[in-house]
């Protein structure tokens, strides 16, 4: 975020901006941010990821040092925390809360690294000498429209007569929130840098509204159930060294594969473990330091999802 020749507009660049949280957040810039002067969109795909990730977010600050560009917003996850391949639950914790972070899968290991190389350019000098303001926001499991994983949940279902099974206990819980209160927690704090650099500067966020936790499963169905799914079982259906034979399997597939097509299952070793570990957060960080407040509530968000569901499959009822 950079300012405009005018004093009172502001120039965004969203970098992802093409992908699922990036749309929300160029709409609700669009509807919500009365300061907006000029909105640039950026969305590139390369290979391999990791290192793209990890050279892209060095050449995102190196352009705001060029530039004189002073906010930067940065999209991180929670599973920079965890959950962790020791199986640790992390159970209503805050940005605060000590826990053990040990991860081999590269996706958090390279939002970790890009996290702290945003982290670490704050109060850099940029073009004109004025410090660069970085922080970064830790979203729990994002739902809602677009989320295409959502999407292939729905299919495997139909594919199976209706009818999804139970893999992971219902006591494993995790937060989840709303995409929608994501992109408004984004403009919130690029909004805010400004005149609270001082507080806001180098801090990390957890994203959160009013979701119920819930195992991933049974949240799942909040909004897979309205559209014609049952989820079978009050207990896993499967052994769970089984799942983990079939996780590993799919994985030893993915890399055969790899040099012929694309081979994604939705069951591998890490979301496996992450499935199978409760994660849940409790802050009001984002609320004390921006005046972050949801913008939907669960209700809405609820039903929000549930039509998109049923809009993108055919199958509103």
């Amino acid at each position: 975020m950079a300012d405009s020749a005018q004093a009172q507009k502001l120039v965004y660049l969203v970098t992802g901006g093409c992908g699922f949280l990036g749309e929300h957040v160029v709409r609700m810039l669009l509807q919500r941010e009365p300061r907006l002067g000029e909105l640039r969109v950026f969305d590139q795909h390369l290979g391999p990821w990791l290192e793209e990730l990890k050279t892209g977010t060095r050449n995102v600050i190196e352009a705001c040092v060029q530039t004189g560009t002073r906010f930067l917003v940065y999209t991180s996850s929670m599973e920079v925390v965890g959950p962790n391949t020791k199986g640790h639950p992390f159970y209503r914790g805050n940005e605060d809360t000590p826990y053990e972070a040990v991860h081999r899968h590269p996706y958090p290991c390279s939002k970790a690294l890009a996290e702290w190389l945003v982290l670490e350019a704050n109060g850099r000098k940029v073009r004109g000498g004025l410090p660069l303001v970085t922080c970064a926001l830790r979203p729990t499991g994002i739902y809602g429209e677009g989320h295409q994983i959502m999407r292939d949940f729905y299919r495997q279902g139909l594919r199976l007569g209706g009818w999804l099974f139970r893999a992971i206990p219902a006591s494993v819980e995790h937060g989840r929130v709303y995409v929608g209160n994501v992109a408004w927690m984004h403009v919130l704090a690029a909004r805010e840098l400004e005149q609270r650099a001082t507080l806001m500067g180098g801090q990390v966020y957890f994203c959160y509204d009013g979701s119920p936790y819930r195992s991933y499963e049974d949240f799942n169905m909040e909004f897979l159930g309205p559209c014609g799914l049952r989820l079978v079982g009050a207990r896993p259906l499967l052994p769970y060294w089984l799942l983990v034979f079939l996780a590993a399997l799919n994985a030893l597939l993915q890399w055969l594969l790899r040099p012929l097509v694309l081979y994604a299952p939705l069951l591998n070793p890490y979301t496996l473990a992450v499935a199978n570990t409760t994660f849940t957060v409790s802050t009001d960080k984002a609320q004390r330091h921006f005046g972050y407040e949801p913008l939907f509530s669960w209700e809405d968000s609820r039903t929000r999802t549930i039509l998109w569901v049923q809009a993108a499959t055919g199958s509103a009822q």
